[in-house]
């Protein structure tokens, strides 16, 4: 794996997580595990980053168009961070431990910890933040939000479960794909596993009051706005976006869901282009998945781009002991699939 990719994660004091540790963690890893048991608590969590502006403001993005709590009556901070409102500090604390780094201790190297101070913070307020740092501590001062002006950020490496954000798209495809004829190219022939007869992809702002895309297809003479081509292909557009865009704070790409708005006969196709993406612009895969069926193309698609060795399911689990994980390398997970085992 690359020097910037995860091979252990640590967290706690997020959501319902207490204390979750990851160990071997591979470049391309599918989460499963039973409903409520914080899949998705663990894609919002793997976008920490030392400099916690990056961090707060995904979470912010988060709450305001993922969840669509658009005049929040609450701080973000009472969602996301479980000592919020009680005696303790307001903490999150998690630990990284990168590739190609020498092990120390259990394996992590590199700790960061927030410790969040709430002055000057109101529930009666929407939440985005400025932060300043003191003595070690964040402080957090009300922003308003107007909401006039202000995007779902397509950097940060989150792909939430449905909204995918058509506006945004045509905004970011021109600053990003359109002027550049290789990644053009290049995101063309991607966007074909889903849309297989796709000749080239257009912005007209002429279709409507914004500027739209349009498909244009072979032996079809009339374009069609991308929305037209349902919610697989919009997914699949804004996971391109991230992997494309020039201006990446991250190394790693979350996925919710991975399978939605994708027909099964086309999964395998899709975790393909997907991995080949990955490897290619060296990004790290976390995605969630329910499905039987994503497991089984998921393995399929590792074993047929060679890529076996890097391929892990992480299984969460709730024990009378917390949230657990357990880490399945490819060999295991083929085995459990092909003994008809359940390991969602």
């Amino acid at each position: 794996m690359e020097r910037n990719h995860l091979t252990a994660f640590e967290v706690g004091g997020f959501k319902k997580f207490a204390r979750l540790k990851i160990e071997d963690i591979g470049q391309y890893n599918l989460i499963v595990g039973d409903n409520n048991v914080g899949k998705t608590s663990l894609l919002e969590a793997l976008m920490c980053h030392e400099n916690p502006h990056y961090f707060l403001d995904a979470l912010d993005d988060i709450m305001l168009y993922v969840k669509r709590f658009n005049n929040l009556r609450e701080p973000v901070l009472s969602y996301f961070f479980s000592t919020f409102g009680t005696t303790s500090p307001v903490r999150m604390y998690f630990r990284e431990f990168f590739s190609g780094e020498p092990a120390k201790d259990l394996g992590f190297t590199k700790y960061s910890g927030y410790r969040f101070s709430t002055d000057n913070r109101s529930a009666d307020n929407s939440s985005l933040h400025e932060i300043d740092s003191d003595n070690g501590q964040i402080k957090f001062h009300k922003k308003e939000v107007t909401g006039a002006g202000y995007f779902f950020n397509i950097n940060i490496p989150y792909i939430p479960f449905g909204n995918y954000y058509t506006h945004e798209l045509t905004e970011k495809y021109s600053e990003y794909i359109q002027v550049r004829v290789d990644k053009k190219s290049a995101f063309v022939h991607a966007l074909r596993v889903l849309i297989p007869g796709l000749e080239n992809i257009e912005v007209n702002a002429g279709f409507s009051s914004t500027p739209v895309l349009l498909i244009a297809e072979e032996g079809k003479n009339n374009l069609q706005p991308l929305g037209m081509y349902g919610d697989g292909a919009l997914k699949i557009f804004r996971i391109l976006l991230s992997i494309f865009s020039d201006k990446q704070i991250y190394s790693r790409l979350m996925i919710d869901e991975l399978d939605a708005g994708v027909h099964h006969s086309r999964l395998t196709g899709f975790i393909s282009a997907l991995l080949t993406m990955s490897k290619d612009n060296q990004k790290q895969l976390f995605a969630t998945t329910h499905s039987k069926e994503c497991i089984q193309s998921f393995a399929h698609a590792l074993k047929e781009k060679g890529l076996e060795a890097e391929g892990r399911i992480i299984r969460l689990a709730d024990t009378p002991d917390g949230i657990m994980a357990y880490t399945m390398r490819y060999t295991e997970f083929e085995n459990a699939l092909n003994a008809d085992s359940e390991i969602r």
